[in-house]
């Protein structure tokens, strides 16, 4: 990929990052319960999940998904399910009061799970899937490898992912340490987990 090509992607990757969706959903959540240094691993796990999605399109399996509505009903079922689930655990969840400090009670998640939660709710995205699909072919310069490319694209996204989200947990713990008390706390999970369910019942059954 010539260097211009890349600038060009690089720009286009922040605004990709920068809208609104479920990554940044699950990284104001996590900030507001654990503060902004636990959720460091979650969004490595949400930028590993945007390279992970990108191979997939770069190997092929992305395109023979898309060609398949067999195939592609599962993914999209278990990415919608997923993100049902993840809000429903947020609907359920008891409020504690939000951890901004180091030397305060250690959280119920730790650094992996927040990873894997990161990781799950990128990687398992059917809307991402099309949306890469469709928007890294014009990038592709056929006279280079092409894995290759998809390879520099797919860090390039999780790097803007992962400092995106470490963003947000940021701005998020900050407004945190203003509402620490578990009761709104409380109010906030069944915020984020009502978006969730949401966002996954929009995605599956009107494809949104």
């Amino acid at each position: 990929m010539h260097f211009e090509t890349w600038l060009s992607f690089f720009a286009l990757c922040w605004g990709i990052s920068l809208s609104p969706g479920p990554a940044q959903l699950a990284s104001l959540s996590a900030a507001l319960n654990y503060g902004w240094k636990k959720c460091v691993p979650q969004s490595l796990g949400l930028g590993l999940g945007v390279l992970g999605l990108v191979m997939v399109v770069g190997v092929g399996i992305g395109a023979i998904l898309a060609a398949s509505p067999s195939l592609f009903f599962i993914i999209r079922l278990l990415g919608c399910a997923y993100l049902v689930w993840l809000g429903i655990s947020l609907l359920r969840a008891k409020g504690h009061a939000v951890i901004i400090e180091e030397h305060e009670a250690a959280p119920e998640r730790t650094g992996w799970q927040l990873f894997r939660q990161g990781f799950l709710v990128n990687i398992t995205n059917p809307k991402g899937l099309v949306f890469f699909i469709s928007l890294l072919t014009p990038f592709i310069n056929t006279d280079a490898p092409i894995l290759l490319q998809y390879f520099e694209m797919g860090l390039t996204c999780g790097f803007t992912d992962f400092c995106v989200m470490t963003g947000v947990s940021l701005a998020a713990a900050a407004v945190a340490s203003r509402m620490k008390g578990a009761r709104n706390v409380t109010r906030m999970n069944r915020v984020f987990g009502t978006v969730f369910v949401l966002i996954g019942c929009g995605l599956f059954f009107f494809n949104l």
